[in-house]
């Protein structure tokens, strides 16, 4: 198999993956099939963090500074996630907390001035958290460790493929009883998190891993930027759903995504040291293009025009 895909490729997959399947907690029915679909495609990002944390762990030249870039982003971003998702979460916490977590139970198992039992108290300790207040219980801790101590790749899948069956197995039988015994106030149905599967659809893109950190695409801290960033991005969203037509949203989100990968690949593009004038052309007439779509499609309202005057004096750029 080739290895095609740097550090950057699999994390900008990453991002993309959870904004789609924000995308979908934040707009769409969880039980349509298009909310359905995009949790599938969201359950990309998980295993490649969890893969990066181990990754990450391995490398780096300054842990207790690693740690401390973890814990400050955690914090960053407490309030754009319940910003977001409001009630949903409760009290529990992002999915940095959940990478945090893992990364310290490496750092525990590791550690050589902790005896034994030291090791298994603070574990427990840590699983114990995971579960009480973890946005993912456990589960981002039982990936990490399974990226960082097993080495062989056929192994790791293998503890994968099993890690994210017995979680789905144990998700429907714990949903089953709830319904009967009702120790939870979730009102799930007993197969609705078989989405989870998707997990497994990451190992294809890290099996063409090739070990280059490659190319940040703005700056060294531009995914974990991203994480706060994105929420609140989607919360404006969300709140201009409530006061301006979901097809101004649905339009809006468009020429933002256009606009974002455009620059991406810009910033990205490290065969070449300066961009054509007749690139900027091809974009330009892109861009002017899916406007001129728009308008047509039905728009007349005044932020189309206003794009469009935009795009003709290139004012994105």
């Amino acid at each position: 198999m080739n290895k095609t895909l740097d550090a950057t490729h699999l994390k900008i997959i990453a991002i993309i993956s959870m904004v789609i399947d924000h995308f979908a907690w934040g707009f769409l029915d969880f039980y349509s099939w298009q909310g359905q679909v995009l949790h599938v495609c969201g359950r990309l990002t998980i295993p490649i963090m969890c893969f990066f944390i181990a990754q990450g762990y391995s490398k780096t030249s300054n842990l207790h500074r690693y740690i401390g870039r973890m814990i400050i982003f955690w914090l960053l971003s407490i309030v754009p996630f319940y910003l977001f998702f409001h009630e949903e979460y409760g009290f529990r916490q992002n999915i940095i907390f959940d990478l945090l977590l893992g990364l310290l139970f490496l750092v525990c198992l590791n550690s050589r001035k902790l005896a034994v039992w030291h090791k298994v108290l603070i574990s427990i300790l840590l699983f114990t958290v995971s579960l009480v207040i973890g946005g993912w219980p456990v589960l981002p801790m039982v990936y990490i460790a399974i990226f960082y101590f097993i080495k062989n790749w056929k192994k790791q899948v293998t503890w994968f493929c099993i890690a994210t069956v017995s979680l789905v197995l144990f998700m429907m039988a714990a949903i089953s009883l709830n319904q009967i015994y009702h120790f939870s106030h979730y009102n799930w149905i007993w197969y609705e998190k078989t989405y989870f599967l998707g997990f497994m659809l990451a190992l294809p893109l890290l099996a063409r891993y090739n070990g280059q950190k490659g190319r940040y695409p703005i700056g060294k801290y531009f995914f974990y930027c991203f994480y706060p960033i994105h929420f609140l991005v989607l919360y404006a969203f969300k709140q201009m759903y409530h006061i301006y037509s979901g097809y101004t949203v649905y339009v809006a989100l468009q020429v933002l995504t256009l606009i974002l990968a455009m620059y991406v690949i810009y910033k990205m593009n490290v065969s070449t040291t300066s961009i054509q004038s007749t690139d900027w052309q091809y974009s330009f007439r892109m861009c002017n293009n899916y406007l001129h779509v728009w308008i047509s499609s039905g728009s007349d309202n005044y932020y189309s025009q206003w794009c469009l005057s935009g795009c003709k004096s290139r004012i994105f750029w």
